[in-house]
């Protein structure tokens, strides 16, 4: 019995990968089909005979030629590098045509995603036989975190528009969406730390020269010394101590209130979670070296000028603290960013 009842739901399973609606166009034609077939019928005429051939034939010409169309075809997609919540970012899609000798016409291809619908959809007019074409089409993020991109619907009504047929087909790809980034003034960091920037013992990109080495492969064409390198007769590249600059740590407290209303709290939590990532660009773009640090454990320090995708990476997927963990208080410059909306400078 069991085993009757698995294979009765993989049977409605496949039944679901396919489907087939009438159009507007197909129900008016095949009603108006059911009228020639009634009055031939009825009139034992052969003209009306020929036309209910003609129709019918028409009918299953269609039937034929969109299974065709969305058989031995493949979908791809091309993911952006970046995603933010509540901006458009630009998926592009590649529909192949395996078919030796018969092109694809007219096919239609929806990007879905798990609890998200999608915006736009990508539309390919001929995909020649062995041929490959590209689209795109522009997906607004709802929520930060992963988007699970599930599967391709593909879709025709080629050739005479008289139903649509589809075809699902699974490809799941994930989409790390970071938080919103909101307008936010850079912080005004302490005295102390607004210092010039001063030399790093460690090496790196800076303007304070530190010795000759060798070149290696992949160091820059300008860092090359050109005159001692003449002179030895082999390359040999500038050694420049990193600067050392301003610190920041932005401090989120992740922790949910209780007896507060959920829904208002997610709301002002999601805000603060943006102003705590866009003040991690902010500052970030200032030349501070910023970390973030939450009731949850902490983000990676990164340099000044240097690409915040660590910190926005790890406030995408930050969820609500659990229990009752303390709040970091770091030794750094930092900036509390609450729930409650509030911004608050401290030493």
């Amino acid at each position: 019995m069991a085993r009757e009842r698995a294979a009765a739901a993989e049977k409605k399973a496949r039944r679901a990968r396919r489907g087939l609606r009438f159009t507007r166009e197909g129900r008016v034609f095949v009603l108006t089909t059911l009228g020639v077939g009634a009055g031939a019928v009825n009139t034992g005429n052969n003209l009306l005979y020929l036309v209910l051939g003609l129709m019918l034939s028409l009918i299953v010409l269609s039937g034929v030629l969109s299974d065709l169309v969305l058989w031995w075809v493949r979908v791809r997609r091309a993911l952006p590098s970046r995603a933010f919540v509540g901006t458009p970012c630009v998926v592009e899609l590649a529909l192949a045509n395996d078919k030796k000798w018969l092109p694809s016409f007219s096919i239609e291809v929806e990007d879905q995603a798990e609890d998200e619908p999608t915006d736009r959809r990508c539309y390919f007019l001929k995909v020649g036989a062995r041929a490959e074409q590209v689209a795109a089409y522009r997906r607004v993020p709802s929520k930060r975190g992963v988007l699970v991109l599930s599967r391709f619907r593909l879709s025709t009504r080629y050739p005479f528009g008289l139903f649509e047929k589809w075809r699902l087909v699974d490809d799941r790809a994930e989409l790390l969406v970071y938080p919103a980034l909101v307008p936010v003034v850079a912080p005004t960091l302490p005295a102390g730390a607004r210092a010039e920037d001063r030399a790093s013992p460690r090496r790196g990109p800076g303007t304070e020269p530190a010795n000759l080495r060798e070149y290696r492969a992949g160091d820059e064409a300008r860092s090359v010394h050109a005159r001692r390198s003449a002179a030895l007769g082999r390359l040999v590249v500038r050694e420049r101590e990193r600067e050392s600059g301003a610190r920041l740590s932005i401090v989120l407290d992740n922790a949910r209130p209780a007896g507060l209303d959920d829904g208002a709290w997610s709301g002002a939590f999601e805000l603060a979670v943006s102003r705590a990532a866009s003040l991690a660009e902010r500052a970030l773009a200032h030349g501070s070296s910023v970390d973030v640090l939450t009731r949850s454990g902490g983000s990676p320090v990164v340099l000044g000028g240097g690409a915040p995708d660590p910190i926005l990476r790890y406030l995408a997927l930050l969820a609500p603290a659990q229990g009752d963990a303390p709040l970091p208080s770091p030794r750094t410059p930092s900036v509390i960013v609450a729930p409650e909306l509030a911004v608050e400078a401290v030493a």
